[in-house]
């Protein structure tokens, strides 16, 4: 069976396609508190969601979702261990059920190293990463491993991630513009209603924030649809769109049939390239 529901990573031929992974392994170091259990349990909870959020970004509409199951529990030294796998299913490949803990792992890793959304992650993921890795009521430090017959690197959701990690969520720059993508969540909290619009092309999902008029339109229209939105953008210090306030929005044509084809384009604008030939003109768009 084929991994054609899983969108692919930079990269790969295919995100988890020839990883082997078979579960996501947890330590949680202790001191000489031992861990709470209510606090052991809800970060479990963080991390169930967390790959959640993840697989609705990686996994086609309309593909059956994983079930997350406790693989492994052990105690080594001042150190609790927990495997998590997803179970078998006859709708997908082990390697598209995974496919989420490859994401999960690589985000930790990246975020040790730039203050900046890794692939495939939202502000809710890193939301729930950071309340996993902080440190408390027991818990001295988070760790995470993708198992292939032995635990890979240990990627340890230290400090310098926890920093940048809200760094990547902190809106530093404002300008206005546009994003596109496929509105994939709704929700409605305080009494403001907010989207999250997911472009595969760049693996990366945006929140907006609706006003009261566009509500109705969006439950109505727009709800898993290819959208643009336009508004007031938010960008963290790598220049990455993290939020956008909507004062407008369009749904887009789905499907390669609906787009413009090259007999459509030829000849748009037949000044382009001024008193030059094309190759000339190409030349010199390469020495700019």
């Amino acid at each position: 069976m084929a991994d054609s529901n899983v969108f692919p990573m930079r990269g790969q031929r295919g995100y988890g396609e020839y990883m082997g992974t078979t579960a996501l392994e947890v330590r949680v170091q202790q001191g000489a508190e031992r861990v709470e259990l209510q606090r052991l349990t809800a970060a479990l909870n963080e991390l169930r969601l967390a790959l959640a959020d993840i697989e609705r970004l990686l996994i086609e509409r309309g593909t059956t979702r994983a079930r997350w199951v406790v693989d492994l529990v052990d105690q080594q030294d001042h150190e609790l261990v927990v495997r998590v796998t997803a179970a078998d299913s006859t709708q997908r490949p082990r390697a598209s059920l995974l496919a989420p803990v490859d994401a999960l792992v690589a985000g930790v890793a990246h975020l040790a190293e730039e203050p900046e959304v890794p692939d495939f992650y939202t502000e809710a993921v890193i939301k729930r990463l950071l309340k996993l890795g902080t440190p408390g009521r027991g818990v001295q430090e988070v760790s995470l491993a993708a198992v292939n017959g032995k635990p890979g690197p240990r990627r340890v959701i230290s400090e310098p991630v926890r920093q940048h990690a809200s760094r990547a969520l902190t809106g530093t720059q404002t300008s206005l513009g546009s994003v596109s993508g496929l509105l994939d969540t709704v929700s409605a909290r305080g009494g403001n209603l907010r989207v999250g619009i997911f472009d595969p092309h760049t693996r990366s999902s945006v929140v907006g924030e609706i006003p009261e008029d566009l509500a109705s339109a969006v439950h109505g229209d727009f709800w898993q649809a290819h959208v643009l939105a336009r508004g007031e953008l938010k960008r963290n210090d790598r220049g990455q769109v993290i939020r956008i306030k909507i004062d407008h929005i369009e749904r887009l044509p789905s499907g390669a049939d609906k787009r413009a084809s090259v007999a459509d384009v030829l000849g748009a604008d037949p000044d382009w390239t001024g008193d030059m030939t094309v190759d000339e003109f190409v030349r010199e768009a390469r020495r700019a």
